[in-house]
């Protein structure tokens, strides 16, 4: 009999987050809303899929903070950086053969531009 691999993936959706963000200083000057859209799969599904402890598991009220945290205290000019960065963040906390694939989105002031626009960073699949 073969055995099944359980897969198991946590998502964060459209966190909005506010960071200093543009090219232009003026931009920059002031706090702007992104969102963040986030994928984690997990190689083998956490403990807390059985124990129900926080503590076997990732907290993500825990991670966002300190996404937050981190990206408060600079300033970026591009959404390719921000993604990195919080590719960065996110993967140092993870288990080794987790996957994280980040996208940032943004909307800009620019005619016609209805739903944003979006940067992808992260793990190949």
């Amino acid at each position: 009999m073969l055995k099944q691999k359980l897969r198991s993936t946590l998502c964060i959706r459209s966190l909005e987050l506010q960071v200093n963000l543009g090219w232009r200083n003026k931009e920059r000057q002031q706090e702007q809303a992104v969102f963040l859209d986030m994928r984690i799969e997990f190689q083998l599904p956490p403990k807390a899929c059985v124990s129900d402890k926080l503590n076997d598991t990732i907290c993500y009220a825990e991670l966002i903070q300190d996404i937050r945290n981190k990206i408060a205290v600079k300033n970026y000019r591009l959404i390719e950086h921000l993604s990195a960065e919080i590719y960065r963040i996110t993967k140092a906390q993870l288990p080794n053969e987790s996957t994280l694939k980040v996208r940032i989105t943004k909307f800009p002031k620019i005619d016609g531009l209805q739903e944003g626009v979006c940067f992808d960073y992260g793990d190949e699949k």
